[in-house]
């Protein structure tokens, strides 16, 4: 008797260990079956990216299917991952950490979007950094990228942010750039394709350095990464294969963006992304669209996280994401 009870003690271990009871649920395979994977992407840059996933969601396998959802703005989306009505999505890569610092079960797959701020101007005499001093700088985006980026070029510059000259966020996107090709304003802080826009408006516009080099030579990185495509964590346990091919088909979507801009600004357009077919074309080659996994991603995202969490902790919810955020997904 007592080695039966040994037997079923044994048994009764095995299967809590395979079933996850105890802790967290693990599935001896991978689940099968219908399931509606609800994706977000937001709408305007960032969904240029993802556009042919629009156009031709991709097959998944084990049963599972896209359903697609341009979003109008970041905290909307924040909103509808905090609610649990999206398994996938991809946001600003500070708002990635922060949810998932405030214990929210998204991770990482891949870094879909890097460097496409600019800074632009119509006056001839802004050549330099140094020629910001005592000007107002339409800056896009308060507490997000634009500014973080700005006051981290500053300061390498010897500048200060808060005094050498004056940052006004009392615009968004779209009405800086049509303010700047009205001529109403002389220097703003633009993301693509808004710059775009602004360059082909106004012939008087141009960008007199590159924001990207000043980052590089602040600190080290060679670039800086702004679109975060994470995915909830139970699918990444239960359905890996259907992220793998997820992920696969918007690598692909972003291939195909690349090179045929001029196909996939027509598809912008056709999906209502927020532009016209002939701005996103224009603006494609010039907006830094890639698709780099997590792990090879973390040092570049660690290091504009570390900008965010010198300037304001709250924005990415008070401190650097720890190593699981980083998901490891198979081909």
């Amino acid at each position: 008797m007592k080695r039966l009870s040994l037997i079923a003690l044994a048994m009764t271990l095995l299967c809590a260990s395979a079933f996850g009871l105890g802790g967290r649920e693990r599935p001896a395979a991978e689940a099968a079956g219908p399931m509606t994977i609800r994706m977000g992407v937001l709408k305007g840059p960032t969904g240029i990216g993802a556009i042919k996933l629009f156009e031709t969601p991709p097959a998944l396998p084990s049963g599972a299917t896209l359903s697609l959802e341009a979003i109008a703005a970041a905290d909307v989306m924040a909103a509808r991952l905090i609610s649990g009505e999206l398994e996938a999505a991809v946001l600003p890569v500070n708002m990635a950490a922060k949810l998932y610092n405030a214990g929210m079960p998204y991770r990482l797959v891949a870094i879909v979007g890097n460097g496409m701020v600019k800074v632009l101007t119509t006056d001839p005499a802004v050549k330099g950094l140094a020629d910001l001093r005592g000007r107002d700088v339409y800056v896009a985006g308060q507490g997000a990228t634009p500014e973080y980026l700005m006051r981290t070029v500053l300061k390498a510059g010897g500048m200060d942010p808060d005094t050498d000259l004056r940052m006004v966020f009392s615009m968004p996107y779209p009405e800086i750039a049509a303010s700047m090709v009205a001529g109403k304003i002389d220097v703003a802080v633009l993301p693509e394709p808004f710059a775009t826009m602004v360059l082909k408006g106004n012939p008087a516009a141009r960008v007199p350095f590159s924001l990207t080099s000043l980052w590089t030579a602040a600190t080290g990185l060679g670039d800086y990464p702004m679109s975060a495509f994470v995915v909830r964590a139970s699918l990444l346990d239960e359905r890996p294969s259907a992220v793998s091919a997820l992920m696969a088909a918007y690598s692909a979507s972003i291939s195909s963006v690349l090179a045929d801009p001029v196909a996939a600004g027509a598809l912008v357009e056709k999906h209502d992304m927020g532009l016209k077919a002939a701005v996103a074309a224009a603006a494609i080659p010039v907006s830094n669209y890639a698709f780099e996994r997590a792990g090879a991603a973390r040092e570049a995202v660690e290091g504009i996280l570390s900008v965010f969490l010198a300037a304001a902790p709250a924005s990415i919810g008070g401190k650097l994401p720890d190593a699981a955020f980083y998901a490891a997904v198979k081909p």
